[in-house]
């Protein structure tokens, strides 16, 4: 039962990567945005980043307030939260400084620009008891470990949670 289970969320993972993919190639305005959101399975369950790239940021610089682009994407990102029942966590993240180093603004930054997208995707409908978790993780998780002063650190993780199901112990 617990495999039956597990293979059900694996599939609903698949299909809602797939349904956000689709809908990015389906908006003219979102096509040109595929390229800054990265979907992939961890063991905490689906993740999908939405990622600075060189020029085209998803926050103004030292800013808490997510940018257009990023509005429409923390929005199609929202319709396929809702089709599932997980919960969510959000997680901000920023890049080193040219030095490498860690600023103290950057813990402060990546909550604030963490909660500033948790408030977008609540405004587009993702109901407040679905979020399970937001956090600033400054440049503690570099995406790109081998440069972290990459644009391309600086993001914002959104994971649907893997939820373990209960089940009677005697199973």
């Amino acid at each position: 039962m617990r495999d039956a289970l597990a293979k059900k969320e694996q599939d609903s993972f698949a299909s809602a990567a797939q349904s956000l993919r689709q809908s990015l190639q389906d908006m003219p305005e979102l096509a040109e945005l595929s390229k800054q959101i990265m979907i992939d399975q961890t063991p905490e369950g689906l993740r999908i980043q939405l990622i600075d790239q060189d020029g085209r940021s998803m926050f103004k610089e030292n800013s808490r307030e997510p940018n257009d682009r990023a509005r429409i994407l923390l929005r199609a990102v929202a319709k396929v939260i809702n089709q599932l029942p997980n919960r969510v966590t959000v997680s901000g993240h920023t890049s080193a400084s040219a030095l490498g180093r860690k600023a103290d603004g950057d813990w402060s930054l990546s909550a604030s620009r963490a909660d500033a997208s948790r408030q977008v995707l609540r405004s587009a409908g993702v109901d407040d008891d679905r979020i399970y978790q937001v956090s600033g993780k400054a440049n503690s998780e570099p995406l790109y470990a081998d440069d972290p002063t990459l644009a391309g650190n600086r993001r914002i993780s959104i994971v649907l949670l893997r939820e373990k199901p209960v089940l009677p112990d005697n199973l």
